[in-house]
């Protein structure tokens, strides 16, 4: 009986220790949870630096050592380093000085490229996608429209695509060609970018006489260019097909124009 009783006060005091113990061990379930969390972000940091650091550094010290023209966007200068443009997008020409790009439903705005979107079934490709309009009378005419023949009030308001036939009408019109010349399909088509920077050889040949006229009434050393040193300057700039079958031989316009002004001045400085 004494020593029954003398073991009961330990027993007793075992008690509260081995519940203390068990209160302050995490269970097997909040282990596991803590052991993948863990391991989640130690995949997670690995990633980020992988992925957002060592992988970009690389490939932006590969560019800047390979190809370091074509990893700063391919720009060009002019002779006081400014930056005119990128070799890469197309820009709007209109003066008669210049060569003319393609036509663009996206204007040349860099930030809103974009294509017609026409299919070649759709009569748009050919007409454009304007719209017709009939006005109250009183009703202010958009400054654009232009009034439809038989339909009293009504107009034409253009959209951002005037269509193939508005398009070969104005080419042959600026360059003085007849009404039945054969034109590239690119200078009278939208690309799908709108920012196409390239034509055709035959579209920079067709306009060779209507540079070389306004060039000479802007005088100076532009009055000595002829069509011979125009169409040169073509062949100079002519890119082949890509890997030498691919694609058809093009002009970029760009260069092209810059070569103009860089050889014979620029037709604003001559009057």
């Amino acid at each position: 009986m004494k020593q029954k009783q003398a073991t009961r006060p330990e027993a007793a005091k075992e008690e509260p220790e081995q519940s203390s113990r068990i209160l302050s061990e995490p269970s097997p379930k909040a282990s596991g949870i803590l052991s993948y969390s863990w391991g989640a972000f130690k995949l997670f940091a690995i990633l980020l630096l992988l992925c957002g650091v060592i992988f970009p550094a690389l490939v932006y010290g590969l560019g800047q050592l390979l190809f370091p023209d074509q990893a700063n966007g391919s720009l060009l200068y002019n002779q006081q380093h400014q930056v005119i443009g990128s070799r890469l997008i197309g820009q709007q020409f209109t003066r008669p000085e210049y060569f003319h790009g393609r036509p663009s439903a996206a204007g040349y705005n860099a930030s809103s490229s974009s294509g017609s979107n026409l299919g070649p079934t759709n009569p748009q490709l050919l007409e454009g996608n304007g719209t017709l309009i009939t006005l109250k009378p009183g009703d202010k005419v958009p400054d654009n429209a232009t009034p439809v023949a038989g339909k009293p009030h009504t107009y034409y308001v253009p959209g951002t695509y005037d269509g193939i036939k508005a398009y070969a009408t104005q080419f042959r019109k600026e360059n003085d060609l007849p009404p039945d010349t054969l034109l590239p399909a690119d200078i009278i088509t939208a690309s799908g970018s709108g920012l196409d920077p390239h034509i055709s050889v035959e579209a920079a040949l067709l306009q060779v006489e209507r540079i070389v006229k306004a060039r000479h009434a802007s005088g100076s050393k532009n009055a000595t260019l002829t069509a011979d040193q125009v169409r040169a300057l073509i062949a100079k700039h002519t890119d082949g097909r890509d890997l030498g079958i691919f694609g058809e031989p093009r002009v970029n316009v760009l260069e092209l124009n810059f070569d103009l002004d860089s050889n014979y001045g620029s037709p604003a400085s001559s009057h």
